[in-house]
């Protein structure tokens, strides 16, 4: 009503549309994830159906075997064979109950989960015939038979018809489907089975929007997939622009040679360390390492340590985030998501105990009482300046003021990077809530993914579902990197590597450098050989021992303008990674250019596990980059500690904006301890205290044992912390004595 006239329609339309488009995403989420449910469901009543029977199959094996020998014994006769198999199975009624329990054993040939699956149709058609009424599936091949078979269903639910199909309308159904949905009858006749053909259906549905075969009209995440990619059109004109973010040559040919020659090196190093007797061996074709001994720091290391967190002062957790924000200011990236300048005098305090309420997880309820402060001023505050933008540009703020700190540079350069997730529970009903027994009991929980530096700076978090593989997410952070950091190579756990991904690496000019369990069960390829190639070490015994496939150079090359121009739509923002990612690694049918980019990156893992198997430096840095992700989990945890470290926050949208405050306070602390340590130091080495660069690269940043988070919020942000101004610097509180 405060719009002028002429804004108010053109407003509220585009306010309509995009919470279409919200809401149209939200019913395909749930689409899918309650068929996944029922499907989860059903594989586990499978197993549970395998563990009881088996003793009673057990049982009627024994009796069939008993049986089977008195119908082949040739010297008995005939007359006896009645009244001895009896006589084996009890009396008639047993052997009858054994014929009905048989009966109730037997499992269709190939023993699938599908008839547990289809005994969920009750529950699906709950809710099934109205998501097919609400979404417009839409498809780019001119006759797609799975659509048929959706408008085919869409009119019988129309007319309340309980028939079933005719025989044209199974063109989707994958092979192990058809002895279920068409069953043979008595004389070999088959029909189609409604509830079957529905489950199948709707399961082939799920399947198709997952991958983009099918999309939904008016959604995002579902969208048409080739509105991902930059169009075709305007591809020629950005192709440059592209190559030179990238670094990847306009030539493909030119490319895969100097892939060829870099692998041809590796592996004469590779040899040449084998033969040395390291860490690394080749056992029937494949990379074997040894345990590698732990090498924690030196005691010289520890002693140091010891002495700085004797020094360090300690501190109130509130106390700790007002101080960073007088050195980074990073509450002036919280900005009105109106534009509006804040009318209140005490707005930075409402702002700090939002960022604290949401990070320690007490909660804005909770925080007004411990803080004083109004709940009514406090919400606003949080719901008008916590935003996904705004909290992203505050971290940024931290963690290049971390960047810029002299002793930063003591533990990286900021060029390595790594990602993993931590697994939270969550206390109340989320759809993006995933149930892991393992890691949550009885309840589901959420994954925050979170990316690190080397400098032990974390610059993106996400909230993810836990039964999604990291691979999916891991490009979004270092796409979205807005730091200072110059990241150029990262790491990960063996779950966020795949094949797809290492493609995309090296396409982007990155380096990925994976962390893979059981190496030696990742196949290897190299390079078709020709007769130019006779001295090459690629056909030398090793490289014949290891590489036992080729690539299909040809198809890469085929492709290699669709493989940039894929790329260019990352690297420009037309689609996030983990969308084409997830969409890509869904499709049963890989297209020409998703097995191009699966082959490049095969080329792309074997040039890396060749490095891996080579440099010693490179294992170490790559194990020590993973346990400082560790460390902060661990940092996060202790931050992190009200309601049980269980989140409360429903909707997706709201834990984002948790896991970003998360961050940021963690990032804080590392900030304050950096700058503390330095102080730490400083005095150190005016007693006399032996201060060695190499120890201090050993002195990580994630203490927490002199912070305090429990307790009575005070937040002071006009007071002096510690009650002693300093003249110059920052104004540090002093330390403890020694």
């Amino acid at each position: 009503q405060r719009q002028p006239e002429e804004r108010r329609h053109p407003v509220l339309v585009a306010v309509l549309k995009e919470a279409h488009t919200e809401v149209t995403d939200e019913v395909a989420d749930l689409f899918d994830q309650c068929l996944a449910e029922a499907d989860r469901r059903s594989r586990n009543e499978l197993a549970e159906f395998r563990r009881r029977a088996a003793r009673a199959t057990d049982e009627k094996v024994r009796l069939f075997n008993g049986i089977a020998r008195l119908l082949l014994d040739p010297d008995l006769p005939h007359e006896e064979l009645r009244s001895r198999a009896f006589a084996l199975a009890g009396s008639d009624e047993d052997l009858r109950e054994a014929l009905r329990e048989s009966e109730r054993l037997m499992r269709p040939l190939d023993d699938n989960y599908y008839d547990f699956f289809v005994s969920k149709y009750n529950h699906v058609r709950q809710f099934a015939p109205a998501v097919l009424e609400a979404l417009r599936f839409r498809s780019n091949k001119a006759r797609d038979p799975l659509l048929d078979a959706v408008l085919r269903l869409k009119e019988l639910n129309d007319k309340k018809s309980r028939k079933a199909p005719g025989e044209e309308h199974l063109g989707f159904a994958p092979a192990g489907w058809l002895p279920y949905v068409r069953p043979a009858l008595s004389g070999g006749r088959r029909v189609v089975d409604r509830r079957h053909w529905e489950m199948c259906l709707l399961w082939e549905l799920r399947g198709a929007l997952r991958s983009g075969d099918v999309w939904v009209e008016g959604a995002r995440r579902y969208a048409d997939p080739q509105s991902f990619l930059i169009p075709e059109a305007e591809w020629p004109s950005l192709r440059q622009e592209v190559r030179l973010l990238t670094g990847t040559p306009q030539d493909g040919a030119e490319h895969l040679a100097a892939c060829r020659e870099e692998m041809e090196g590796t592996m004469r190093r590779l040899e040449a360390a084998v033969a040395c007797g390291g860490k690394v061996r080749i056992q029937q074709g494949k990379l074997v390492f040894s345990r590698d001994d732990h090498e924690g720091p030196p005691e010289s290391a520890r002693a140091l340590g010891r002495e700085v967190s004797k020094r360090l002062p300690k501190v109130e957790l509130t106390d700790l985030v007002v101080e960073v924000d007088r050195w980074t200011h990073f509450l002036s990236r919280l900005t009105h998501a109106a534009g509006s300048e804040p009318r209140t005098s005490d707005l930075r305090r409402h702002l700090h105990a939002a960022i604290l309420a949401q990070a320690t997880n007490i909660g804005p309820v909770r925080m007004a009482d411990l803080a004083d402060l109004s709940y009514d001023r406090l919400a606003w505050a949080y719901t008008w300046y916590l935003r996904e933008d705004t909290l992203k540009d505050a971290i940024a703020q931290i963690v290049n003021f971390h960047h810029s700190l002299p002793l930063s540079a003591s533990w990286g350069g900021g060029t390595l990077s790594s990602s993993d997730g931590q697994r939270f529970p969550v206390d109340v009903k989320a759809r993006n809530a995933r149930m892991i027994p393992k890691y949550f009991g009885y309840g589901k929980g959420v994954t925050f993914y979170s990316w690190t530096s080397d400098q032990f700076s974390q610059y993106g978090a996400k909230v993810i579902p836990s039964t999604v593989r990291d691979a999916t997410y891991v490009l979004d952070g270092i796409l979205g990197n807005e730091t200072d950091l110059p990241v150029a190579e990262h790491t990960v756990d063996t779950h966020g590597f795949t094949e797809t991904v290492f493609a995309l690496f090296a396409g982007l000019g990155l380096r990925f450098s994976p962390r893979i369990k059981d190496v030696a069960d990742q196949v290897l390829h190299g390079p078709a050989l020709g007769a130019r190639d006779e001295a090459s070490a690629l056909r030398g015994g090793l490289a014949r021992s290891l590489l036992s496939k080729r690539i299909d150079e040809g198809l890469i090359l085929r492709h290699w303008d669709d493989i940039q121009r894929v790329v260019g739509s990352l690297k420009l923002g037309w689609v996030t990674a983990s969308l084409f990612v997830g969409r890509l690694e869904a499709k049963p049918r890989k297209s020409g250019l998703a097995k191009a980019i699966q082959e490049y990156g095969r080329l792309q893992k074997t040039l890396f596990l060749l490095r891996y198997a080579e440099s010693d430096d490179l294992r170490r840095r790559i194990g020590r980059q993973l346990n400082k992700g560790e460390d902060l989990h661990a940092l996060r945890r202790f931050l992190f500690f009200a309601g049980e470290g269980k989140m409360r926050r429903r909707d997706p949208e709201e834990q984002g904006e948790q896991a970003l405050c998360s961050n940021l306070l963690t990032d804080a602390v590392v900030a304050w301890n950096t700058v503390y340590y330095r102080k730490v130091l400083d005095q150190l080495v005016l007693e006399g205290y032996p201060v060695r660069d190499e120890d201090v690269a050993h002195l990580w940043p994630t203490r927490h044992a002199h912070i305090n988070p429990y307790g009575k919020y005070s937040i002071d942000v006009d007071g002096d912390p510690g009650g002693v101004a300093e003249a110059g610097g920052y104004g540090l509180r002093p330390l403890r004595p020694a």
